[in-house]
């Protein structure tokens, strides 16, 4: 059986002999048992580096950009809502334009390196109090100097990110052909970030509890989070600086091998193969199901970034009526939730082949959508710590199971044109930028200028809008299964 990748063709052959075919030349190459059976083990495990710094910013910028800028910045909800609207939509914007050039020039790994290194530059300032922005002084100038001076970094840094993110997708479909090591490859990748994130939440909550204690947070405590970014971006370059010495694309340097044997003229028209990527955009453009996929995948962000962001609200919302509840409740909390998550990430590991995709989604949507549920049922300002240890734990496992699936739908709907890998991902994870920016927009812009008159409002985020994500992400699963029953055979 073969399976093509591009112009080159992998036969299938012994353990110890790989074959490759390139305009009817064959060429035999040895790899050794024991080297592949390295790769698989340890290239796996290195590749799930190689997002580590992106997730851990990811869930610092999520869980504490709001609570920083409002909190400890001081600055109007509507403001720092427009803050992360910007971050998102300058996200949204450089996805395709990464995901079309990192597949026309240079290689993944460097793109990857390109965008870690811009990253590196901005996002400690972001937690770092800019310059003259003193606290509890109202002078005129912070009315604009402030928002431009971090939305300069923001846009420097969602660049960046963008870059990484989608410059690492995309190594996973050049791989391998295999829906099982695909699929193994982004649980992998998932339980990195799920790892990433309960290391942003362990050193918050060390640092919150080492730290004076406080109930609320507030403009002294900006040198806690000042701390915990310095510390997370110091794992983050450790990180991506092991991913780029240790991981190689094994199947990319073997086809750059054949290049070089061919190079006396037998090998593929590169101006035919542009075309042909052309065409193939093309192809995926015209295709409903990629629209479906996009959906799904939308919607499982959603709820995962409104979880992220307003979770640490609304525990700062209890804290005026639980005082003794403490402030490294924002912390524990979303602990729970990413150990949650990290569970059944493993779990789902091992089963999603079992189960399928589209059903996993579903399950995760379901679990979804009771934590919103009971959040709205149960949930009320004297409410049990325990109850809401229990919530984080659905919240957990909803948002791992639906991610994970979605992505391994994206990865399926690749298929063996991993050459095109970028520009696809990137068309997949457009529009959750954009939807989730202008989601928390719309949220700040309704909220009470005085707390007292909507003392639950961000209980309520955490039920509607999380359980709208929710239900839309069934409803999307629904619409691709029907179509795809009812897609014609040929």
């Amino acid at each position: 059986m073969n399976a093509k990748y591009g112009a080159t063709i992998v036969n299938e052959t012994p353990a110890n002999v790989e074959k490759l075919i390139c305009n009817d030349n064959e060429i035999e190459i040895s790899i050794p048992f024991k080297r592949r059976r390295w790769w698989k083990i340890s290239q796996k495990f290195i590749y799930g580096l190689g997002h580590v710094y992106n997730d851990l910013c990811a869930a610092m910028w999520f869980s504490y950009m709001m609570l920083y800028f409002q909190a400890v910045l001081q600055m109007r909800a509507a403001v720092a809502g427009a803050m992360l609207l910007l971050g998102q939509v300058v996200d949204a914007l450089a996805t395709p334009i990464v995901g079309i050039l990192a597949d026309k020039y240079s290689t993944k790994k460097i793109w990857h390196l390109v965008g870690c290194i811009l990253v590196t530059g901005t996002f400690p300032l972001l937690f770092v109090r800019c310059w003259g922005c003193y606290p509890n002084e109202n002078f005129d100038y912070l009315s604009w100097w402030m928002p431009l001076y971090y939305a300069f970094l923001i846009v420097v840094f969602q660049i960046g990110w963008a870059t990484v993110q989608i410059s690492h997708l995309a190594i996973i479909p050049s791989i391998s052909d295999s829906p099982q090591v695909r699929s193994e490859l982004t649980s992998i990748r998932y339980m990195a970030s799920v790892l990433s994130s309960l290391t942003v939440y362990l050193i918050t909550w060390i640092v919150l509890k080492a730290s004076n204690y406080s109930n609320f947070i507030g403009p002294t405590d900006d040198y806690k989070f000042r701390d915990v970014s310095l510390i997370i971006t110091g794992i983050g370059i450790t990180t991506f600086t092991i991913f780029h010495i240790s991981f190689t694309n094994r199947l990319a340097r073997i086809q750059t091998s054949s290049n070089e044997i061919f190079s006396n003229g037998k090998q593929q028209n590169f101006e035919e193969e542009d075309e042909a990527a052309a065409s193939k955009i093309l192809h995926f453009l015209q295709m409903p199901l990629l629209y479906q996929t996009s959906l799904l995948y939308v919607f499982s962000r959603l709820y995962w970034a409104l979880s992220l962001v307003y979770v640490p609200l609304f525990l700062e919302e209890r804290l005026s009526v639980n005082q003794n509840e403490g402030s490294e409740m924002v912390a524990s909390v979303p602990l729970v939730v990413y150990i949650s998550s990290l569970f059944f990430s493993f779990l789902l590991k091992s089963k999603i082949q079992s189960c399928g995709n589209k059903v996993a989604y579903f399950v995760g949507s379901l679990l979804s959508l009771i934590s919103c549920l009971w959040i709205a049922l149960a949930i009320h300002p004297q409410a049990s710590v325990v109850q809401i240890y229990l919530v984080a734990t659905l919240i957990g496992a909803g948002s791992s199971i639906t991610l994970v699936s979605s992505l391994c739908v994206t990865a399926d709907l690749i298929g063996p044109h991993s050459h095109q890998g970028a520009s696809v991902y990137s068309i997949v994870t457009f529009a959750d930028k954009l939807v989730t920016g202008i989601a928390v927009v719309a949220i700040e812009n309704y909220k009470c200028d005085d707390v007292l008159a909507c003392p639950q409002y961000y209980r309520g985020v955490l039920t509607y809008a999380c359980g709208g994500s929710a239900v839309l992400g069934i409803l999307s699963l629904s619409v691709t299964i029907f179509t795809s029953k009812n897609k014609p055979r040929t």
